[in-house]
């Protein structure tokens, strides 16, 4: 079965690919639900993320997480490195990190890590989304957390590239879904009609 048309829902780096494949695309995209988007301006919020996991942890375990990450972006990483990196700022991600459920089972590649970090900022140094986005034509909703490590802000500012795009925060940190269940889904039944 082929579909022709489909909304696109994308969270956080998820979110960012949802918004370059609908300046791709635009025939394909219906509209758009970004939960949580790591967003389209230089840098999209990649460095206040990083700050604010750091603050949301014990300093030795941010100073391991600094380590690990360091080495995948230098290609030196193993799989093994990335997950624990992730497993050490997980509850960072959460509005009480202290509340945060456990991390699920993931498998991850050092290789992919990097080399999709590399081409996001290829993109940023270019300017990709902040030239394409304002061309866009079909709905789009974003949904932030009030208390992500990425600051509203930056997806306010991507919404407010796309004509027409609105948002909504929710009292959640980066996984809407898991913290405010139905929230992603609501706002893809205000979009689709």
């Amino acid at each position: 079965m082929r579909v022709g048309r489909a909304y696109v829902i994308g969270h956080s780096w998820g979110g960012h690919l949802a918004m370059h494949l609908a300046v791709r695309h635009p025939d394909r995209v219906l509209g758009l639900v970004i939960a949580d988007p790591l967003g389209a301006v230089p840098d999209g919020g990649v460095h206040d993320m990083g700050q604010n996991l750091t603050e949301r942890i014990r300093p030795e375990l941010a100073a391991r997480a600094r380590e690990l990450d360091e080495r995948a972006m230098v290609g030196q990483g193993t799989a093994e490195d990335a997950l624990e990196s992730l497993a050490i700022v997980w509850p960072g991600y959460f509005s009480s990190p202290q509340a945060a459920p456990a991390m699920p089972p993931l498998r991850l590649s050092a290789e992919c890590y990097a080399g999709t970090f590399a081409s996001i900022q290829s993109h940023f140094d270019q300017h990709t989304l902040e030239r394409s986005l304002p061309g866009l034509t079909m709905p789009a909703l974003f949904v932030l957390g009030a208390a992500s490590p990425i600051p509203a802000r930056h997806g306010i500012t991507s919404a407010g590239l796309i004509p027409g795009a609105r948002y909504q925060i929710e009292d959640c940190g980066h996984f809407p879904w898991l913290e405010r269940p139905g929230s992603v889904r609501k706002a893809l039944e205000r979009i689709g009609g």
